[in-house]
């Protein structure tokens, strides 16, 4: 860990850390306290906390502030974001579903997280419930990535190197059954170059999603989770059990999707968090 360990501060809007961690995005974080998480992600640590409701506080190394910055999208176009969804919810009532789901959410951002963590998280988050995701990961980080101190004293796991993970057979006892022999293909196609990872992520939405969908073990669902959450396309619209339901009940008639262009993933994270929450 390299760099003095300092703390920086940015003003937000419409950010909450409470919010976020409860979203199903992220599986590695630590709650500290009401708004405040140790936060791993791939090789680095921070953490996070909200001193006052619109200033987010990060401490990390001088050098990693760059890195906590975009991990956390503030310099996503947010305003823009949120005006086209407040205007939305002005047309359509406060009664409206959508409405509802943008009140109750008003906090939520979307994570750029490491690419290949969130590929092997979500790859595990299939048929999966959030407590034993976390568990997996956990013992995985612990089993094959390495134990890092700050100066500061915290202690954290480092997510572990493709190549760590070619052996199925390695990854036994860490709760991961049927998606063990997925996670070590991947692995393997990815330490050995046939599925690149930064080239990967320079593809556009569709293309980057055909490529996904074509690794063993990666359905639809969890091909938009890692676009969403892990390869910045916030166009990227996840489909699971909660938000069927929910285009079940409130939008047999169809998803107002053109309404939120280049963003129906933050609108999808708004349901999610809300219908969780209900």
């Amino acid at each position: 860990m390299n760099g003095k360990t300092t703390t920086f501060e940015w003003r937000v809007d419409h950010f909450d850390l409470d919010q976020i961690a409860e979203s199903g995005q992220a599986f590695r974080w630590e709650w500290r306290g009401p708004e405040n998480y140790a936060i791993p992600a791939g090789d680095r640590f921070c953490v996070a906390y909200m001193p006052e409701p619109d200033k987010l506080a990060v401490r990390c190394p001088e050098n990693w502030a760059t890195f906590w910055r975009y991990y956390f999208g503030l310099g996503d176009a947010y305003p823009e974001y949120w005006a086209a969804i407040d205007t939305w919810a002005r047309r359509d009532g406060p009664a409206a579903y959508l409405s509802k789901a943008a009140a109750t959410a008003s906090g939520m951002a979307i994570l750029h997280q490491p690419a290949w963590e969130t590929m092997v998280s979500f790859m595990i988050s299939q048929n999966n419930n959030i407590p034993r995701i976390k568990a997996s990961l956990a013992a995985m980080c612990r089993r094959f990535g390495k134990q890092i101190t700050t100066p500061t004293g915290e202690q954290y796991y480092t997510f572990p190197l493709a190549d760590t993970l070619t052996d199925a057979a390695d990854l036994s006892g860490l709760g991961l059954g049927y998606r063990d022999k997925y996670i070590s293909g991947m692995a393997h196609a990815v330490a050995t170059g046939i599925l690149p990872v930064r080239t990967l992520e320079a593809m556009d939405y569709t293309r980057a999603k055909a490529v996904l969908k074509a690794v063993p073990g990666i359905g639809e669902k969890v091909a938009n989770c890692i676009l969403l959450y892990g390869m910045g396309h916030l166009e990227a619209f996840p489909v699971d059990t909660w938000i069927r339901r929910v285009l079940d009940r409130e939008f047999s008639d169809g998803f107002p999707m053109e309404r939120y262009s280049g963003f129906a993933g933050l609108v999808q994270q708004l349901i999610f968090y809300y219908e969780r929450r209900k």
